[in-house]
């Protein structure tokens, strides 16, 4: 759910949360419970989780100046055989 911006004609804006269907019709108010209209306002990014605003601030950033690579990383040695499982029988050898 959303949360919406509706003014009163009366009391001023008041926030509402409610599904995205129900967006364009009218709220009342919940001081004086006249009908209020929707406000069209900027996204409420100040009530981002933190974690997504960093990531949407860093991916900001990467998109204006990437990152350049100075050398070129170590390779990898070989893959790690993974785990026996003393559970499961072993697969037959062809």
């Amino acid at each position: 759910m959303q949360i919406y911006t509706y003014a009163c004609t009366d009391c001023g804006s008041f926030d509402l949360m409610r599904p995205m269907a129900r967006r364009d019709e009218t709220a009342s108010c919940p001081s004086c419970e006249q009908a209020g209209r929707r406000v069209f306002t900027a996204p409420h990014l100040g009530r981002l989780d933190p974690a997504l605003d960093r990531a949407v601030t860093s991916a900001g950033r990467s998109s204006e100046s990437p990152g350049v690579t100075r050398h070129v990383p170590a390779a990898a040695g070989p893959p790690s055989p993974p785990p026996r499982r003393p559970d499961l029988p072993p697969l037959p050898r062809p």
